[in-house]
């Protein structure tokens, strides 16, 4: 009889541990309903976009950069919607006019200039003034390049695209 008990009782815990992450489950839900009447961070997170970091006309590296596009207070993140695959065309064919190449280094792209014109375009996709800033989060470059000489090579540029 003892041995009949041990089973029960292994049985009966295997059942309360299987029940276990369905309760648990169900405590998030009901945390996640609480929580629907906070206001979400009004932020739009981009993933990676390819940019070639090009010099005297030649591709010589590729940047993966993402990027976190902040609105501005009040502003409703679904106004955004659709319009990611414009705004990501619209960064790649600058990109390849008017490289966002540094003098300095051929890993990283120039982030002052590749902001500005991000949020000049985010804002002309969207209307004026809907986005605040644009952070750049992260940028990995495809090969570790020594940096340029001083003065050997420049980046192309056009003055459409210069503020």
């Amino acid at each position: 009889m003892p041995l009949t008990l041990s089973r029960r009782l292994v049985l009966a815990g295997a059942c309360v541990l299987a029940a276990s992450p369905a309760f648990a489950g169900e405590k998030k839900e009901e945390k996640k309903k609480e929580g629907d009447g906070q206001a979400l961070d009004p932020t739009i997170k981009l993933q990676a976009i390819t940019i070639p970091i090009i010099v005297n006309g030649r591709i010589v590296n590729y940047v993966f950069v993402s990027m976190t596009l902040k609105l501005t207070s009040g502003t409703d993140i679904a106004m955004f919607e659709g319009k990611e695959p414009a705004l990501r065309d619209a960064i790649i064919r600058a990109a390849y006019k008017t490289p966002f190449v540094r003098p300095d280094t051929w890993k990283e792209v120039d982030g002052p200039k590749l902001t500005r014109f991000v949020l000049a375009q985010a804002n002309l996709l969207t209307g004026k003034g809907k986005f605040a800033s644009v952070e750049i989060t992260k940028q990995i470059p495809r090969q570790q390049l020594m940096p340029p000489k001083p003065g050997g090579a420049t980046p192309a540029s056009n003055p459409d695209l210069d503020p």
